[in-house]
Parts: C-alpha cells; sequence; structure tokens
C-alpha cells in the first residue's frame, strides 16, 4: 500500500494535469460491495461477542476486502479525483477495461497480462531475491518467478524498479532483447502528519528510556537475529536501553521461523528490554521510529535502496544504522551508517556510538522542502517511463 500511494503522490506531484485511473481486480460493482462485506463482519462479531460466543475467524476475501477499502481511500487522499474501476481481473479483464477507457497506459503491472492489452505497458519487478537466495524459495517458486519475470519483460513497453541493482540482475538473468530499463531514484517522502509529536501514541506501548527500533517484517532474510546479537552486546554496558521491533510474525516461506527467533531471544536474556510488538497501527510505527536512538535496518536483501523503513526514517531525518549490500549503497541522502551484513559486532559497535552522539535534527520546513523535491523527481522519473512506453507502443 506504501508503495502504491507514494507512486500515486509523486505522479500528481509532477503532472497534475493527467488523469489516472486505479484498476481493482475485481468483479465487485464498487466500493459499497467491499465496504458492506468488511461492516457486515464487524457487525456479526460485535454480536457474538455480546452473546459470549467465539468470533469469526477472518476469511482471506474479508481481510482482502477490508485492504481494498484501505487502499482506496489512501490512494483517493493522495490523488483527489482519482477514478476507480472494477476489472473483471488483471489477467483476462486488462485488455478489455485499457479498451474500455481508452488508456494510454498500463502501470506497474506486476505480472504478463492475457491478452495483452493494445496500449502501452509499463512493468514492475520487485527484485531477483531468488536468484540470490534460492534457499528461501522451492525450485518450483524460482523457476515460476524466472518465467513470470521473464514473460513480462517481454511484453512490456517499459520496465521501472527501484535500484540499480534490479536493473543490472535484469540484464543479467533475463534474456534479452529488453525494453528500455528505468530505475526510480532513490525518492524518500513523509506525510506532514507525521511532523507533530503524538504522545498520547507512544504511552500505550509502555517504553521507558532510550531505545533502537526495526520496523521489519518478520521475515528470514530480513535478519533480525543480528540486530538481536547486537542488542545483547550493547545492554551489558547500558542497562537503560531498549530494542523495539514492529511488523507482521508471520513468514509463508517459513511458519516456524517466529518461534525459532523467540527461541534464541530467550537464550540471549534479553528479557522485556526486547520489545515484539508485532503489527502496529502505520501512525504509531512513524511515532516511534521519530523518538528512537536510530533505526536498525539488519536485511540481507533489497529490492530498493534500505527497504520502505529506511526511506520513511530518512523523509523523517532519523539516523539509520544499515546493512552493507550494494543496493543500500545507492542511497544519496540522509544519516545512513553502514555496518557489514550479518556482524553483530559490527552493528553493535554503531548503536553505542549513536547513544554518545547528541542527534542533529531537521528542522520540519527542511524536511517538507526535501520531500517535496524528491516526491517531484519520482513523479517525474515515472511519467518519463511512461511516456518512453507510449512512444514504443506506437511503432509496434
Amino acid at each position: 500500500m506504501d508503495i502504491l500511494v507514494h507512486v500515486t503522490r509523486s505522479m500528481k506531484a509532477a503532472k497534475p494535469k493527467n488523469g489516472l485511473i486505479l484498476l481493482v481486480p475485481d468483479s465487485a460493482p464498487g466500493k459499497v460491495r467491499l465496504a458492506w462485506d468488511t461492516f457486515r463482519y464487524a457487525i456479526k462479531n460485535a454480536a457474538k461477542a455480546a452473546l459470549g460466543r467465539s468470533r469469526l475467524k477472518q476469511s482471506p476475501l474479508d481481510t482482502r476486502n477490508q485492504c481494498v477499502v484501505e487502499l482506496i481511500d489512501r490512494m483517493k487522499e493522495a490523488y483527489p479525483g482519482l477514478e476507480v474501476r472494477y476489472a473483471a481481473g488483471l489477467d483476462n479483464g486488462l485488455a478489455q477495461a485499457a479498451a474500455d477507457l481508452q488508456l494510454d497506459a498500463v502501470i506497474l503491472a506486476m505480472r504478463t497480462p492475457t491478452p495483452r492489452p493494445s496500449c502501452a505497458l509499463i512493468g514492475y519487478v520487485t527484485d531477483y531475491q531468488h536468484r540470490y537466495l534460492p534457499h528461501l524459495f522451492s525450485h518450483g517458486e524460482c523457476v515460476r518467478r524466472d518465467m513470470v519475470f521473464g514473460r513480462l519483460v517481454a511484453s512490456s513497453d517499459a520496465m521501472v524498479m527501484n535500484a540499480r541493482a534490479v536493473a543490472d540482475d535484469m540484464r543479467r538473468f533475463t534474456p534479452e532483447p529488453l525494453p528500455a530499463l528505468h530505475v526510480l531514484p532513490f525518492s524518500p517522502t513523509l506525510n506532514v502528519d507525521w511532523l507533530g509529536d503524538r504522545p498520547e501514541l507512544l504511552s500505550v506501548y509502555a517504553i521507558s528510556g532510550p531505545y533502537f527500533i526495526v520496523c521489519n517484517q518478520f521475515w528470514m532474510h530480513k535478519d533480525h537475529l543480528t540486530a538481536f546479537r547486537a542488542f545483547a552486546e550493547v545492554a551489558q554496558r547500558h542497562p537503560n536501553v531498549s530494542l523495539i521491533c514492529t511488523g507482521g510474525t508471520t513468514d509463508g516461506r517459513d511458519p516456524t521461523y517466529f518461534g525459532k527467533l523467540e527461541a534464541e531471544v530467550a537464550k540471549l536474556g534479553l528479557g522485556s528490554r526486547l520489545r515484539l510488538l508485532g503489527h502496529v497501527p502505520k501512525r504509531d510505527q512513524i511515532e516511534l521510529l521519530k523518538h528512537a536512538v536510530a533505526m536498525i535496518q539488519p536485511t540481507l536483501f533489497e529490492g530498493g535502496p534500505g527497504g520502505g523503513s529506511t526511506y520513511e526514517a530518512v523523509a523523517l531525518g532519523q539516523r539509520v544504522l544499515l546493512s552493507d549490500l550494494p543496493v543500500n549503497r545507492e542511497i544519496d541522502d540522509g544519516d545512513v551508517r553502514f555496518f557489514t551484513p550479518g556482524d553483530h559486532v559490527s552493528l553493535s559497535k554503531l548503536m553505542e556510538a549513536a547513544l554518545e552522539e547528541t542527534p542533529v535534527r531537521s528542522s520540519p520546513e527542511e524536511l517538507i522542502s526535501k520531500s517535496s523535491a524528491r516526491l517531484k523527481r519520482y513523479g517525474e522519473a515515472i511519467w518519463a517511463s511512461v511516456t518512453a512506453a507510449i512512444a514504443r507502443s506506437q511503432n509496434r
């Protein structure tokens, strides 16, 4: 959602008069249906709770409907006047929807629609993680990702990606000929609502003393264990410091992974000084991030520089302690300090240095100015990919 909202805001900032339509892969007649399903679920649960009965287990459809409603609301807030249309599906329904709406281009396709729309198609690939960390994927998943990526690249008039590293991987792993590859610039932007302090949000978590924060899903390649081990080193000399972690605790590739992490935490003896908060509301996460000593990003692989949490930290002027990966070295702004990936001693030294410093915070005006410039630059890069794709499609 954050990526889609960021793209929407940037396109609006760069070309405010251009039209943008959100195509939702659903046959529902509109948001009313989705909102009603969500409302009906909540009413049933409230009734069961009042009767003392167990609540309904939320079905994937219920969850999906809530996500779609939230996405539509956030994108409309980012792009007033955004049109929302429902397609029968982004495979067999996209070509017809594009024709009916007389679209010039479809952007951020993540797979090849069948049939392909006659307008320009701009594809998007997140990363080639399966090529570098194949042990996190089954053989079938690796084959499928290569096949899906290859077909999409071959069918697209242009490709966009979040890092030069992804473009290099596309050239390395995808058969030629390739369309134009457009690397989107590192452009952390903020919501101005984030700048106002909200102490009531922090009070819920009852955190006392200085703390570091990790804002990642508990996925295997995010390497939380290195952060835990580094914190164990720091905790010996700084008894008042805590480590806070936000993010969902399920990794579909290994449902037992979070339990294994908890077992390692117990061995480290960190107790209540390590807080695993799980998924928290977005605004809560931002407030926690703002007031940390620094954000830790120990990731072993990313498709964009630093991952989403680094974008947010840099936008807020927060310090980032980041694993020294080639893709992360593409960051060209902010207070970012690198440590050797997987090396908890290297990270612990950065943490101790951060504790000894007095942070230098940018003014809200400076943060807003930087954010606005980055947003426009990002949007201009997206529109450049659209223009190039349209020109290519007209010569097909």
